[in-house]
């Protein structure tokens, strides 16, 4: 009988691919709770690792309508360039892959860089909202993600400067994502963390739970399983392993 492992030390890569397989076909109800480790590997830094200048910068709306250049020099760089010339990682349309499979209710995400939807993901809870969503400072008109292409982008109606909704918002919480993941976690029998170091910890302590991380994080305590691999080498052996395809899902 299936017995899962309580320390990632018990069992090789191979034998843990094969828990996290048995645990997702077993349960009714699993969702994913990802971080910036998950993009990482599409050329995204996790900006805990930025300057605190730069990190001030990029958060402040008042400086992006004093220094629009600047901003979206640095914004460019950092996510509008990985998000279209790199794209979902393999972690990205493997989840994606798992929803449509009916393996994944949803995804719960404190990143902002909507490569989850990008790889076809449609039930996700951007807790900090997302780049598809993006304001004109002037008339207040709304714009997806392909506006952010343009190197300073304006508003095509009034002219005024746009402003992504993560900076719109001061990076603040959106309720009513926070509210559906709180929803989702509730329901939830089995919770794959992925690259999250815990802006998002509501986990039901009844629910089992996977943490994957090369890294030691606050959830290794709870877990059943730890991983200590990358989001990519993790989920493209469980792709092989349920014989999934490491393709952006299409519909």
């Amino acid at each position: 009988m299936f017995n899962p492992l309580t320390h990632h030390q018990s069992a090789n890569f191979d034998e843990q691919i094969n828990q996290l397989a048995q645990l997702i076909s077993k349960s009714h109800h699993t969702i994913a709770l990802t971080g910036a480790g998950i993009s990482v590997a599409s050329g995204i830094p996790d900006l805990e690792q930025l300057s605190g200048g730069t990190t001030g910068s990029l958060s402040s709306e008042s400086y992006l309508e004093a220094h629009p250049d600047d901003f979206y020099r640095q914004f460019h760089q950092l996510f509008i360039d990985p998000i279209f010339n790199v794209g979902p990682t393999a972690a990205h349309k493997v989840l994606a892959q798992l929803e449509h499979h009916q393996l994944l209710d949803g995804v719960i995400t404190t990143n902002v860089d909507y490569l989850h939807e990008r790889a076809g993901s449609h039930n996700t809870a951007n807790i900090w909202s997302s780049l598809n969503i993006n304001h004109c400072v002037q008339c207040g008109r709304i714009y997806p993600l392909e506006i952010l292409r343009d190197p300073v982008p304006h508003c095509p109606n009034c002219g005024g400067i746009i402003s992504p909704d993560p900076i719109f918002r001061n990076i603040a919480t959106v309720p009513a994502e926070r509210e559906r993941a709180d929803s989702w976690t509730n329901a939830a029998d089995l919770v794959l963390v992925t690259g999250a170091n815990g802006y998002y910890d509501h986990v039901e302590n009844r629910s089992t739970l996977v943490d994957i991380n090369p890294a030691q994080t606050e959830f290794d305590d709870r877990a059943t399983l730890v991983i200590r691999a990358t989001a990519d080498k993790t989920f493209a052996a469980l792709a092989g392993k349920l014989n999934l395809p490491i393709t952006a899902v299409t519909e």
